[in-house]
């Protein structure tokens, strides 16, 4: 067996997809690449994503790839709570999509992949977090050091085959509000909101200080409140910009006097 086809065969598990360029900084050419495709021993992907077959693809294994060769991609919304077995009302699988988030261009090996996908590129959270272009000469041991282990309120899930980074329930709690302006359902909001009973005050608060739009933070600790689980009484609210006046979130909806924002009119709210 020939030195690169063994460490192909040692360096990339079987059913994980990886870009070209992980390929080329391997030692192992075009030339090389479409040999082993003719012979079996790589299967070619749309936008240049090479796999190793033996073991079908899965997302796990994509996702974990991605974080690994550097892209600050991450699970979250509703997908990060679905695999921390937090997410009763949408669990992951079914039909429902794959939640990820990355900022700017999707790369066309990643985007190219057979797996129902929501992409978000909105900064729920402002950081910076530079998507650097790491080559590991194995993606057998995960790196430790990754951009996307940069972001805030994020971790990887030992429910997973594979160790992928996705965001906390905390996040994901922040990510899901942020869709509400955009026309997300308010009953999987409710819903979910109801069972977030772990949520740990003070990454709440770290991650209502970093995000960027007032309106989702107002969102969010209406949300709460509405909840009443027994660390709502423990969110410290200083130093929280929540900016001055109402705001129109739900057309026709009833105004909340205390966050000053329009929502959901509630059957036990409505006067007949």
């Amino acid at each position: 067996m020939s030195a690169p086809l063994k460490l192909l065969r040692d360096h990339l598990p079987e059913g994980m997809a990886v870009p070209v360029r992980w390929l080329h900084a391997q030692g192992i050419s075009s030339a090389l690449v479409q040999r082993y495709v003719g012979s079996g021993w790589l299967e070619a992907l749309p936008g240049q994503a090479y796999l190793r077959p033996g073991v079908p693809l899965a997302w796990p294994a994509a996702i974990y790839a991605a974080q690994q060769v550097g892209l600050p991609v991450h699970v979250g919304h509703l997908s990060a709570l679905a695999v921390q077995g937090l997410s009763h009302y949408q669990p992951l699988g079914n039909g429902s999509p794959l939640h990820l988030y990355l900022p700017g261009r999707t790369p066309a090996w990643l985007a190219g992949l057979p797996f129902s996908i929501t992409w978000h590129r909105e900064s729920v959270v402002a950081e910076d977090v530079p998507g650097e272009a790491l080559a590991p000469p194995t993606l057998r041991q995960p790196l430790l050091k990754l951009p996307v282990g940069r972001k805030l309120a994020l971790a990887s899930v030992s429910r997973l085959p594979w160790p992928v980074y996705v965001s906390t329930p905390e996040r994901a709690a922040l990510e899901l509000v942020a869709g509400l302006t955009r026309g997300d359902s308010w009953d999987t909001a409710y819903e979910t909101f109801s069972g977030l009973s772990m949520l740990r005050p003070p990454v709440v608060r770290d991650l209502l200080l970093a995000c960027p739009r007032v309106v989702t933070r107002r969102i969010f600790l209406h949300l709460a409140q509405r909840s009443n689980h027994a660390w709502w009484p423990h969110l410290d609210l200083s130093d929280i910009d929540l900016g001055r006046g109402d705001r129109q979130v739900v057309p026709g909806g009833q105004l909340d006097s205390q966050w000053h924002i329009t929502v959901p009119r509630q059957e036990s709210d409505l006067a007949f």
